[in-house]
């Protein structure tokens, strides 16, 4: 999906005649001793090969008192994780309804189990990659009647309260394109980001990186124009209306092309540092890299093979030049200090880099695990 120039506001959506969602109004923030509920709130969670994650995942959103729907997408698992999923939430008492990309539910179905939480586990049949895997999630959200609509990493847990804290914050901005939690580290202390700031040449700065989850707390929002992918809540039928994520990159990205297009619009999201995910951070992509030779370089590859096309794209040839002839320096500089690459490897790295993101419109699957056998 191509980026639409800049100049309207966020919730046009990618049509001329697109009109905003306005969604519910609430005038003052939940307090943060008595966050309401999660009403109306459908829940993208995305698996593949990780139903141990998962089921970490839909623990926590059980046990965290939210009643909302949960829409589990397999991308096309080998390990047996949607028998086991469905399994536990059967045990759990929690009802799933099982759906695929063809059938999808055209109303909801059943009521909602214990504490509020009801399943729908929607077998893909193959690997979708993150984007599109989101993107039917988001279908059956719509098939549901959510108004709201949560991404959230299986390689999560949900804080009590912050689901329902970030849907109520939401709501009361309707100018406000999405809400996200300050994400910590899990096992540690420590922020992993609280959103961010990007600027238009492509570089972004975590807001809150690495400092301690109680500094976090003190600052009670912070207004955003970057936030990942791991987590974050948004008006179903606004973010439907601009096609849901890109799917132009099969892994990684995503988040970095919305945040982008968010900003040429004038939009903001905010975090709710009274909100709380905790998140493993790598997981998702350890289990994507598990088989390649070198997996630390494999992941570097992909992550910049993204960048560069991505930058292509959106500035066009003559000012991606000049953007690449600022940009590489610094790239060569961190892989070379963080020991990714030596010196003697980061010219034909670059050389690849380069003679690829010239060429290619985006990164499909085949291109994805091409990347992580090293054949690139």
């Amino acid at each position: 999906m191509g980026v639409a120039p800049g100049g309207r506001g966020w919730a046009e959506g990618v049509g001329e005649n697109a009109a905003p969602s306005p969604g519910p109004t609430l005038r003052m923030p939940p307090s943060p001793d008595h966050p309401p509920p999660a009403t109306g709130c459908a829940v993208v969670v995305i698996n593949w090969n990780g139903a141990e994650d998962t089921l970490a995942c839909l623990r926590s959103l059980r046990e965290a008192g939210d009643p909302c729907r949960v829409v589990v997408v397999d991308n096309g698992s080998t390990d047996g994780s949607v028998a086991r999923i469905a399994s536990q939430l059967a045990a759990w008492g929690v009802p799933c309804t099982p759906c695929t990309r063809a059938a999808p539910p055209s109303a909801p179905a059943g009521g909602a189990g214990e504490k509020g939480v009801a399943v729908w586990l929607l077998e893909a049949g193959e690997n979708l990659g993150f984007a599109a895997g989101c993107n039917a999630g988001l279908r059956v959200a719509q098939a549901l009647g959510c108004p709201f609509v949560a991404f959230l990493n299986n390689d999560t847990v949900v804080e009590p309260g912050a689901l329902g804290r970030l849907v109520a914050r939401l709501a009361a901005e309707p100018g406000c394109f999405a809400t996200l939690p300050m994400i910590t580290v899990m096992g540690s202390d420590r922020i992993w980001n609280c959103g961010g700031t990007i600027w238009r040449v492509g570089l972004r700065r975590y807001h809150l990186a690495g400092r301690p989850r109680d500094e976090g707390a003190r600052r009670g929002e912070i207004r955003c124009s970057f936030f990942t992918g791991c987590c974050f809540v948004t008006r179903t039928a606004a973010f439907a209306a601009r096609g849901g994520f890109s799917e132009r990159f099969f892994f990684g990205e995503e988040d970095f092309e919305l945040a982008l297009w968010l900003r040429a619009r004038g939009g903001h999201a905010v975090c709710l540092t009274s909100a709380v995910v905790q998140h493993k951070v790598s997981a998702a992509m350890g289990v994507a890299s598990a088989a390649a030779a070198d997996p630390r370089r494999a992941r570097v590859a992909v992550h910049y093979l993204n960048r560069f096309i991505h930058m292509r794209l959106r500035l066009g040839r003559p000012l991606w030049a000049l953007w690449c002839a600022a940009y590489l320096p610094y790239v060569a500089l961190l892989l070379w200090r963080s020991g990714t690459l030596g010196a003697a490897a980061l010219p034909g790295f670059v050389r690849r880099l380069l003679a690829r993101a010239s060429r290619m419109d985006g990164v499909t699957r085949a291109d994805f695990e091409a990347v992580m056998a090293g054949r690139w």
